[in-house]
């Protein structure tokens, strides 16, 4: 084989193997648009590589076909000539497309409008001007090249710090190479069809020869660092999604361990240990409270007035304690109150002149209907192990001055 002729074949090859990268490049992009069409910067990428699959198709074809003796190409050459350059054309618009809008939110209605035009435009007349080979269509694609990849390497490289991720740099290094590449290829080719240079540097006519291989890795890279991007993307918004699910789940659970009517804990606060934390290691009083009048006051007034009473009950409990004590609502018209580092001598005169000052606040139309009668017991633990048996102690020390209430208090008598 003469020199010439391995050339070509070397070519070849390199041609074909870019395709078939391009392809599965394609294949892969198709696949991923499927379960991300809200991306439309992924979509426009995804049309990038269909158009350089076009576009490579139509180099395939002026490998293919020769021209005709005279010199001038066959209509099916132009016509491959057309297809590649409107293909690559179109490579380049969509993949500037692309970045715009992921990078600055570009509407990709108005680049439609003006890009893809503008894109058409060029590449057919440029590829339809008579004795243009495709080493001159590659030249005066390098201009557009390079401006454009250049421009979207810095848009990419220059993203502040907060947006800037693995895939974003990878992007902006690749665009960056690619229009180094292609600005080697514009002077090379400038040399050889502008200049008439029969022989161009040894660097120079390396890349040209080789072109294919190159551009195959810049495209394998910004393939790779595109779906990085869209990676990155889709856990950013996994990401958020598991932070909203976690604040939902946490108000979830606040509204599951609260009493919406009193806003104290409820028994299954108590029951999963929510607000023992102060206990921990420390002796402490708990104090066990049931509401002598609760049921009088709904058969009398109603439970709106019920209700009323129960949250005034909590209130007056709530300034009467300290922050790390606890006030729970076991249910119905039963509290639990956890006094933490204090003794039942303590917080019973405490809590009983809390309540009877309440009640003293309250002018005589109010004092019928939210008076506060109640019944309690106490009893200390000694710690965190101990508490489930010094609630029930205060538990039978409630019931037993309950007792004693009901039986030097008379009964109340709804009012018709």
């Amino acid at each position: 084989m003469t020199p010439e002729d391995i050339g070509a074949l070397i070519s070849t090859i390199g041609l074909l193997t870019q395709a078939g990268g391009a392809v599965l490049m394609l294949v892969l992009f198709s696949v991923l648009l499927r379960a991300n069409q809200r991306r439309p910067y992924f979509a426009y990428w995804t049309r990038g590589w269909a158009a350089l699959v076009a576009a490579l198709a139509g180099v395939g074809i002026l490998y293919l076909l020769p021209v005709l003796p005279t010199g001038d190409p066959t209509p099916i050459v132009r016509a491959a000539g057309v297809i590649y350059q409107v293909g690559k054309l179109l490579f380049i618009a969509y993949l500037v497309g692309g970045t715009l809008n992921y990078l600055l939110g570009l509407d990709p209605l108005r680049f439609r409008r003006v890009a893809l035009p503008s894109a058409l435009g060029f590449a057919l007349v440029t590829s339809l001007i008579p004795g243009l080979d495709l080493n001159y269509v590659m030249l005066m694609q390098a201009p557009v090249v390079v401006a454009a990849f250049g421009a979207c390497s810095l848009l990419f490289l220059r993203l502040p710090r907060s947006r800037a991720t693995l895939g974003s740099r990878a992007i902006g290094v690749v665009f960056g190479s690619i229009a180094g590449l292609w600005a080697l290829y514009g002077v090379a080719l400038a040399m050889v069809k502008i200049y008439g240079v029969a022989g161009v540097a040894r660097p120079l006519n390396f890349v040209l020869q080789y072109n294919s291989y190159f551009d195959l890795l810049a495209q394998m890279l910004l393939g790779f660092g595109m779906v990085v991007v869209l990676l990155e993307d889709a856990r950013r918004e996994a990401d958020d999604a598991r932070a909203q699910l976690a604040v939902a789940h946490d108000h979830l659970r606040r509204v599951s361990l609260y009493d919406p009517l009193t806003g104290a804990l409820n028994r299954r606060a108590y029951d999963e240990g929510v607000g023992l934390e102060a206990v921990g290691a420390r002796f402490g009083t708990a104090l066990v409270m049931d509401m002598d009048n609760l049921k009088s006051i709904n058969d009398t007034y109603g439970h709106a007035a019920g209700d009323d009473l129960l949250r005034r009950t909590v209130e007056t409990l709530r300034k009467s304690v300290r922050p790390l004590d606890r006030v729970y609502r076991l249910g119905g018209d039963e509290f639990l109150v956890l006094f933490p580092a204090a003794r039942v001598e303590d917080v019973m005169p405490r809590i009983r002149a809390a309540l009877r000052e309440a009640n003293e606040a309250l002018d005589a139309g109010e004092r019928e209907r939210l008076a506060i009668e109640a019944s309690m017991g106490a009893a200390d633990f000694g710690g965190l192990e101990d508490l489930p048996a010094a609630v029930h102690r205060a538990d039978q020390a409630m019931y037993e001055e309950k007792a004693r209430n009901r039986a030097v208090a008379p009964a109340r008598v709804p009012v018709a």
